[in-house]
């Protein structure tokens, strides 16, 4: 691999956080129109959280963040940076990162929000690695925390789909011979205004899409692919190198038209959307927390993810995974 100005830039840490309230497909409240065992199939979504009044953004990226950083041997007070991830519950005034910091006790940091839809999470690694390479700035704590559920029309499909989750990385810049951890090796970030009008949301607070869902799926993968392989490109290696592709979960019919753009067996691409539903920019850091946990992207793996996001944002990184603590 080439030395790049991320070369320093390690994964010390990292974790996430599903709400309490886990709902099956059962236990949803009644949607508008029934749907069908065949439904259910397509949609492909059997399990995901609904955060309680108590599970705010900046509290379940707390949980996530604390558990990231108690991985990576960090305590908050020595964090520089604090970047937080969200879009679906924005407002104006107040912002949710300084109040993270506030929960966190990272005194010394500064923090700020980010946006970027369902790329967030990667822009937000993007952003800290940039700041790593300051002498200024040694650690960093990037969090996703979203409520997806509050962006589904009640009583729509929709409420099938979305779900909500937080998740962290703790970024380092360290000695390389001095340190055992993940690497971030480099990443890729792109904007597409062409599209920048495809989805919104309306004024009732719902998700809107306009234009068909097969064409945000293609849009989606050719996204996808655009910026994975300038990633990879820039890197000398193909997507044979990579042990996994964790991508941002999107739909059941995202994933699928993401296998045919890549040309990437199945089994390569891992996701934990029918167990946690579209968890929006959270996805990626969930999804890798998950498999980590159950055994399956191991220490020293070499894993590309990616995500889109509305606006229209694509995003990418290349990265090793370290021992994760017991």
């Amino acid at each position: 691999m080439p030395d790049l100005a991320t070369h320093d830039v390690r994964i010390t840490g990292f974790a996430s956080y599903l709400p309490e309230l886990m709902h099956d497909n059962d236990s949803l409240p009644p949607l508008d129109e029934p749907v069908s065992s065949a439904d259910l199939e397509r949609i492909g979504v059997y399990r995901r959280g609904w955060a309680s009044a108590a599970e705010g953004v900046a509290e379940m990226a707390a949980i996530a963040a604390r558990r990231a950083l108690e991985r990576a041997g960090v305590a908050a007070g020595e964090l520089d940076l604090v970047i937080l991830a969200n879009w679906t519950r924005r407002r104006y005034l107040p912002e949710f990162a300084p109040k993270l910091k506030k929960l966190l006790g990272a005194d010394r940091a500064f923090a700020h929000d980010l946006g970027c839809a369902c790329a967030g999470f990667l822009y937000g690694v993007g952003t800290a690695s940039e700041f790593l390479r300051n002498p200024r700035f040694r650690r960093a704590l990037v969090v996703a925390s979203e409520q997806t559920s509050q962006r589904a029309r009640p009583g729509s499909r929709g409420t099938l789909i979305l779900g909500d989750a937080a998740g962290a990385f703790v970024l380092e810049r360290v000695d390389v011979a001095a340190r055992d951890a993940g690497r971030l090796i480099d990443y890729e970030l792109a904007a597409d205004g062409d599209h920048h009008q495809i989805m919104e949301i309306s004024d009732e607070g719902w998700v809107q899409t306009h234009i068909p869902q097969r064409d945000l799926c293609s849009l989606a993968a050719r996204s996808v692919h655009a910026v994975s392989s300038r990633l990879l490109e820039r890197n000398r290696l193909g997507l044979a190198d990579v042990a996994w592709v964790i991508p941002h979960s999107g739909t059941a019919g995202v994933q699928a038209a993401l296998v045919r753009e890549l040309g990437v067996p199945p089994e390569r691409i891992l996701t934990n959307y029918a167990s946690v539903g579209n968890v929006s920019s959270a996805s990626i850091p969930v999804a890798l927390d998950h498999f980590v946990a159950a055994g399956q992207v191991r220490a020293g793996d070499l894993v590309l993810s990616a995500a889109v996001g509305g606006g229209w944002y694509a995003a990418a990184a290349l990265y090793t995974v370290g021992p994760v603590p017991p």
